[in-house]
């Protein structure tokens, strides 16, 4: 009598082949095309598969082509703009968002280094240029580097505390 096998994963359990599974995940062959015969067989397999494929390549603020293909307003971003593109539009899961702006604020700090240089593949640049430059490179969305430039330059007008020898002689 056969025993029944038991699915070990969603990966088993969601029914689609490793073929499908990867064209969710990158789109259909740039060479040999789909292997979905139609149009609602692409439809099913995403429905069917939808869970799999986001645990497996949705994170870190990326996202597979049957994300931008069946839930996203708008053409798949590039990849260097793909992650404040999903910031902009709101669609990342809180901890991705924490992440990113974690990572994000890492990348504004070092740009603001003393003696920051950053090479853009021709020349070495310098001052607000390399910081220009390397948030561009990091894909750092401009709304938070203007709040954070803006927390920066009210720290640095700030006046430093009196030291408690100054505080008493002025009193």
């Amino acid at each position: 009598m056969p025993r029944a096998i038991a699915k070990t994963s969603d990966i088993d359990s969601c029914g689609l082949t490793y073929s499908e599974l990867q064209e969710l995940w990158l789109g259909a062959h740039p060479t040999t095309g789909s292997c979905f015969c139609t149009r609602e067989e692409l439809v099913a397999a995403w429905e069917a598969g939808r869970a799999v494929v986001m645990r497996l390549w949705g994170s870190h603020g990326r996202r597979p082509a049957g994300f931008y293909e069946f839930e996203f307003d708008g053409p798949r971003p590039a990849y260097n703009v793909e992650r404040s593109t999903l910031w902009r539009a709101g669609v990342l899961s809180a901890e991705e968002k924490a992440e990113l702006e974690a990572e994000w604020k890492v990348e504004f700090e070092r740009a603001y280094a003393p003696n920051f240089f950053h090479h853009d593949g021709v020349e070495v640049l310098h001052g607000e240029p390399a910081v220009q430059a390397h948030l561009r490179w990091a894909d750092v969305p401009r709304e938070l580097t203007r709040r954070w430039a803006a927390a920066r330059k009210r720290r640095s007008g700030r006046q430093p505390a009196p030291s408690p020898e100054e505080a008493v002689a002025t009193k």
